[in-house]
């Protein structure tokens, strides 16, 4: 049916007359969604005081040849270790949503109270539901976009291309690449090495504290079309996890203004360009360009993200509503505020990416 344009239908017995509008509805929870798992997993406190936190990292020490006797002259030497590493995660994003609404001219369009009250209930709780749309979003962008390649944290899966397996045999021998691939990672994530963080630093990590965030397409291949063929090996299966995102988000961040293409060219942030709003993961439209470092070209061969450890932190400063009567022209404006934190992923954990041949 098309937009309701005011008009009521003329009755079909009394020309004269008009059909009446049964009832009014206002459709409620428009946000239900589990996609929010992964933002909620990566909160972590921050606060009305201050506004950084400070997370320290240390290298091994070493070891010598002891010389017996002989050390009895190095009795006061001093053996300080490495300064630390120190990376500060700051609060220096704020953001505001309003909306005004009123209870006495709007009333008009609306034929009882109850529907009316509805009306205002939603387009009040879209205040924490687009808070909510915001947070999944960016959140699962950066995520897609983030990328290191520090040590041996890119790497690529020979054997496993973009394009879906021709056939059975084709799919059971890419369902077994990548589980040996991932199996062998893991096992080399739990052998003490400096390859897999930012700082180079002496590291293993126990496998049950590794994180893989899939590309949804490449996680339901495996899950559905490959792994069947192999009768659900479970060495395979337990590398997946419920940690997921769509295609979109995976990309590569444009470092220079870039037009949109209406295809693969989406923004990284909320923002507004021209005469459209868009969230992150939006594909910007033909007719607008996004400044630099704003907006991500998708890469179709980003299998997953690898973790290790906490996610990358998403430190809340506060969350307040407030709302504001004006007495002139009887409306209520209603804002809710809140801060967060630059995304950037902590240097001491590793941040692999894994990619598909092309």
């Amino acid at each position: 049916m098309p937009t309701f344009t005011g008009t009521l239908n003329s009755n079909e017995i009394f020309g004269a007359i008009w059909n009446m509008i049964i009832s009014q509805q206002v459709f409620a929870n428009p946000i239900s969604t589990d996609s929010a798992s992964i933002v909620d997993s990566a909160r972590v406190d921050g606060g009305l005081y201050g506004d950084t936190k400070l997370y320290y990292s240390t290298d091994a020490l070493k070891s010598y040849e002891w010389a017996n006797d002989a050390e009895a002259t190095n009795l006061l030497a001093l053996h300080r270790p490495d300064a630390p590493q120190v990376q500060a995660i700051t609060l220096d994003i704020f953001r505001q949503i309003p909306v005004t609404v009123d209870n006495y001219l709007t009333k008009r369009a609306f034929a009882d109270e109850g529907t009316f009250a509805q009306f205002n209930g939603v387009v009040l709780g879209w205040l924490r539901d687009t808070k909510r749309v915001y947070d999944l979003t960016t959140y699962n962008a950066f995520l897609g976009c983030e990328m290191t390649s520090v040590g041996k944290q890119v790497q690529t899966v020979t054997g496993v291309a973009v394009a879906e397996p021709a056939t059975e045999a084709a799919a059971r021998l890419e369902a077994m690449t990548l589980g040996k691939f991932l199996a062998d990672l893991f096992a080399e994530l739990n052998d003490p090495n400096r390859e897999y963080n930012d700082y180079g630093h002496l590291r293993a990590y126990d496998e049950g504290r590794i994180k893989v965030i899939w590309n949804v397409n490449y996680l339901n291949r495996l899950r559905y079309i490959d792994l069947p063929t192999i009768f659900h090996n479970d060495n395979l299966i337990k590398q997946i996890t419920s940690m997921k995102m769509l295609p979109k988000y995976f990309g590569t961040v444009n470092a220079s203004a870039t037009v949109g293409d209406g295809s693969t060219v989406r923004s990284l942030i909320e923002q507004d360009i021209g005469n459209n709003h868009y969230f992150a993961g939006e594909i910007i439209a033909k007719t607008d360009t996004a400044p630099a470092g704003t907006s991500y070209t998708e890469d179709d061969e980003v299998i997953c993200k690898i973790v290790v450890g906490d996610l990358p932190p998403m430190m809340s400063a506060f969350e307040t509503s407030t709302s504001f009567f004006n007495p002139k022209s009887l409306t209520e404006n209603h804002y809710l505020t809140w801060g967060h934190n630059t995304l950037e992923h902590l240097k001491e954990y590793p941040f692999i990416t894994l990619k598909a041949s092309s």
